[in-house]
């Protein structure tokens, strides 16, 4: 069921954790702040090194944090936003998620790319295949497994975009989520990527867009869909920058600093800088009021569940999280 129209209330609300440039108990101490003020979800991007401003700041890896995360928490569900399909065999893939589930007893939400950070592909040994329909099939082909490891007693196949066989695998202990956790899938490509989404996937998750460009995505997906019915049946969602302030001139000035410390003045040149750039201009800001009829034209356009990243959410004494719960519960 979708959001009441213009009702940010309605939303699912989840909070994108501070893995880079901080220290691992920040990670967990804002997840538990997340749980104790009512979000729905934490989520942790999947990187080995930072896309924000300096490469080498301290990134902590998805898969293992989550863990922590998870054993840290009691109610919060939790996700990857999104895992590339690129740096984990499926099969080992199936069984982290798993063990993910096992430990969380049911919370875990998969969320899975095509893979973007080329420069992260190229440093760390990975081939970061060309044209990114040769990734997006892989992404379907790496569904499909996952599915088939954690819904069958034994699971073969035999590879097609992936060079992989597998004969009477099997997944043990299975997922406490009956059939299986959630699988998100992250990007806006209309060809391949959204068509996987209709196809394969129980959500799908998109950022750097006004809320009219939401919409004219979710119209592709819609179209896609087999059926209105299937078309219901997938969560939409949005990645958003958020920065919020008691005043707007405060919250503006939160987004200025960010933009001054991590974007370089003569505007961005790389991949990464132009994601960022795009982020920031659609980062709803200012007070919690102001937030919220912002997220409320996301729920008009048609998302269901909001993905915030909350840069100065880590700062001392910053209340960000706070001010944001409390506009989301009113």
């Amino acid at each position: 069921m979708s959001p009441a129209d213009g009702d940010a209330t309605a939303l699912e609300t989840g909070i994108i954790l501070p893995q880079y440039g901080t220290e691992i108990d920040t990670v967990r101490d804002t997840a538990l702040e997340a749980e104790r003020l009512g979000y729905d979800a934490v989520w942790l991007e999947d990187h080995f090194q930072s896309w924000i401003g300096d490469p080498r700041r301290a990134t902590h890896e998805c898969w293992t944090t989550l863990s922590a995360v998870a054993e840290a928490t009691d109610e919060i569900r939790l996700g990857t936003l999104v895992t590339s399909q690129s740096y984990r065999h499926p099969a080992l893939l199936a069984k982290m998620a798993a063990g993910v589930d096992q430990v969380s007893d049911g919370r875990l939400e998969l969320g899975l790319g095509g893979g973007w950070y080329e420069a992260e592909y190229d440093r760390f040994g990975y081939e970061f295949r060309e044209p990114p329909a040769e990734r997006l099939r892989r992404l379907a082909e790496t569904v499909e497994i996952l599915q088939g490891l954690w819904t069958n007693e034994t699971y073969s196949h035999e590879g097609r975009h992936l060079e992989i066989d597998l004969e009477d695998a099997f997944c043990e202990p299975k997922p406490v989520q009956d059939p299986h956790p959630p699988i998100w899938i992250g990007g806006g490509g209309e060809q391949f990527t959204l068509r996987y989404a209709a196809e394969l996937a129980d959500g799908w998750n998109y950022g750097t867009l006004e809320p009219d460009g939401f919409a004219d995505k979710l119209d592709v997906l819609r179209d896609h869909c087999e059926s209105e019915a299937r078309y219901d049946e997938i969560r939409k969602s949005a990645e958003l920058f958020v920065f919020v302030g008691e005043t707007t001139a405060a919250a503006e000035e939160k987004r200025e600093s960010f933009r001054d410390e991590f974007l370089p003045a003569d505007g961005p040149s790389e991949p990464r800088e132009f994601f960022l750039a795009g982020y920031l201009e659609t980062a709803p800001t200012g007070t919690p009021a102001e937030i919220r009829e912002r997220l409320a034209d996301y729920a008009d356009a048609g998302i269901e569940e909001v993905m915030l990243a909350v840069p100065n959410a880590v700062d001392d004494g910053d209340e960000s999280l706070s001010l944001l719960a409390a506009a989301l519960a009113a």
